[in-house]
């Protein structure tokens, strides 16, 4: 017998679809009850308010993943070894795929949706949120420093947070280059589309500053 779904189940799966497909901004708590069939005081009693519950959907998926990152380089940096950028970056970006890959969405619709978890639309964080975004932050800004000893701290964290908006821009918005495009620039699948990231960012980090000039 299939085990019945608690109403904050409900919820949380609803909010997740439709945050998906149409951003936190859009969503409101109409949406939410209509689509889960509960009332608005279930809301209220679980989660406080639709502002808390955007954000426990975005812990819920970027916790585990900061996690994971910290996981894998702490993996490839045990004993002293100095890891290489591509490996480090690979630590930064492979748990987001791992995730997708586990979800029950559909990739796409789930890319869509881990895009807005990293894109607050208010421009911040939760706050539940930071501590791990700053262990992430120090962590790899240290390695990669040690991977790259020419890059200085600000450069590597500006290089960083570059690299967090390829993932974010490629995650919400993969669907529109395919559509601007009529498909010329193909449709290749998330394992594809992870490595053409690397690739970008590795080649990004190691540029030397002012090269051009």
């Amino acid at each position: 017998m299939m085990e019945r779904k608690t109403t904050k189940a409900l919820i949380l799966e609803a909010t997740e679809r439709l945050v998906a497909e149409h951003g936190f901004e859009s969503v409101s708590l109409r949406d939410i009850t209509n689509n889960a069939k509960v009332n608005v005081a279930a809301v209220n009693y679980h989660f406080g308010s639709k502002e808390k519950l955007f954000e426990v959907i975005q812990c819920r998926y970027i916790d585990p993943v900061n996690e994971e990152r910290l996981r894998m380089l702490e993996v490839l940096t045990e004993e002293g070894r100095v890891a290489t950028v591509r490996e480090i970056l690979e630590a930064f970006m492979r748990p987001l795929l791992t995730v997708v890959k586990g979800s029950e969405m559909s990739e796409k619709l789930f890319f869509k949706l881990m895009g807005r978890c990293v894109m607050d639309p208010q421009g911040g964080l939760p706050e539940d949120m930071v501590p791990g975004m700053k262990r992430v932050a120090e962590s790899f800004t240290e390695a990669l420093l040690a991977a790259a000893p020419s890059l200085t701290t600000e450069l590597v964290l500006w290089r960083l947070h570059f690299t967090f908006g390829v993932m974010a821009q490629t995650l919400l918005h993969g669907e529109l280059l395919y559509s601007l495009t009529d498909g010329a620039c193909g449709d290749p699948d998330a394992e594809d589309q992870f490595q053409e990231m690397i690739d970008f960012c590795e080649a990004g980090f190691l540029a030397e500053k002012g090269a051009q000039k």
